[in-house]
C-alpha cells in the first residue's frame, strides 16, 4: 500500500502525465512493478491511462490523497484571474494588537470592547496571496 501511495505521488506531481520509465527511475523499482501497480490504482479508478504506459491522476485519486494528508487541498478551476499589473504590487498591512474602544452606554457604564480585526485580516491576506496569477 505504501509504494501504492508513493506512485500516486508521482503521478499528481506530473501535471500532463507521467511514463512508467520514469516513476521506476525516480522511485528505484523495476519498470515491470511499477506497471503492475498502475494497472491496479486504473481499477481502482485513481488514475487514468492515456497513452502506452503514461498515467494522469483521476479526480478521485486526488481527493484520496488530500484525505490522506499526503497532499494539501487545492483549490478547483475556477477561472479566477487578476489582470490588473496594480495588483503584483499591493500590500495588505497586517494589524497585530487588538485595538481598544470605548462604547459610550445609554444607560449605566460605558462598555469597553476588543476589536479583533488584526487576525482576520491576516487571514485574508494570507488567503489572497496563496491565489497564483494565471
Amino acid at each position: 500500500m505504501n509504494t501504492e501511495i508513493e506512485v500516486l505521488k508521482k503521478i499528481f506531481k506530473a501535471k500532463n502525465g507521467v511514463s512508467v520509465k520514469l516513476i521506476s527511475n525516480h522511485l528505484g523499482f523495476g519498470a515491470d512493478y511499477i506497471r503492475f501497480i498502475c494497472k491496479k490504482l486504473e481499477e481502482k479508478d485513481l488514475v487514468k491511462a492515456f497513452q502506452r504506459d503514461w498515467y494522469k491522476i483521476t479526480s478521485r485519486g486526488q481527493r484520496g490523497l488530500e484525505r490522506m494528508g499526503q497532499v494539501r487541498r487545492t483549490l478547483r478551476k475556477r477561472e479566477l484571474k487578476i489582470e490588473n499589473p496594480i495588483w503584483e504590487r499591493v500590500q495588505i498591512p497586517v494589524i497585530r494588537p487588538a485595538k481598544t474602544i470605548e462604547l459610550k452606554a445609554e444607560f449605566g457604564k460605558p462598555k469597553v470592547e476588543k476589536i479583533k480585526l488584526g487576525k482576520k485580516i491576516e487571514k485574508v491576506a494570507t488567503f489572497l496571496r496563496n491565489f497564483k496569477r494565471i
